[in-house]
């Protein structure tokens, strides 16, 4: 079927996601909505808003590594998926990576979320500074 991946600048639609993926011989629609929290092992206190800064290859580098990992997981191309990285300044509660996948079946539907989540949070070049309560700045995510 499809994939599609991208970084945005513009807050997420996660309606538009999900539609997406949908359609007539899909019978699973899986997600995962990665949110701004407000606290992080990372920072020594209260989180209050992210700036998310990404290597300039991030839109190419995302899409390869969306399309590998459903070639991998899904080698008969039966599964639609969608994958959005949000980059720019984002308050608590602002969706970060949304990943949405549509199969005939759950199982797949699941899995391929799972593995491309896995792999974009572990590949893609997306750097968080953390802006906490008392003023404070911490980055995240550097060694990517």
């Amino acid at each position: 079927m499809a994939h599609t991946a991208w970084i945005a600048t513009d807050p997420i639609d996660l309606t538009d996601m999900l539609a997406s993926v949908s359609g007539p011989t899909h019978g699973a629609v899986a997600s995962f909505v990665g949110q701004v929290r407000d606290r992080d092992p990372e920072a020594s206190g209260r989180v209050v808003a992210l700036r998310y800064t990404c290597h300039p290859d991030a839109p190419a580098l995302i899409e390869q590594i969306v399309a590998r990992t459903v070639a991998e997981h899904d080698p008969a191309g039966e599964a639609d998926v969608a994958a959005m990285h949000r980059i720019g300044d984002l308050d608590v509660g602002d969706l970060a990576l949304v990943v949405t996948v549509g199969s005939a079946h759950r199982d797949l539907a699941f899995t391929l979320c799972r593995a491309v989540v896995e792999a974009v949070k572990h590949e893609l070049p997306v750097w968080k500074q953390q802006f906490e309560a008392d003023g404070s700045h911490a980055w995240s995510g550097l060694s990517c």
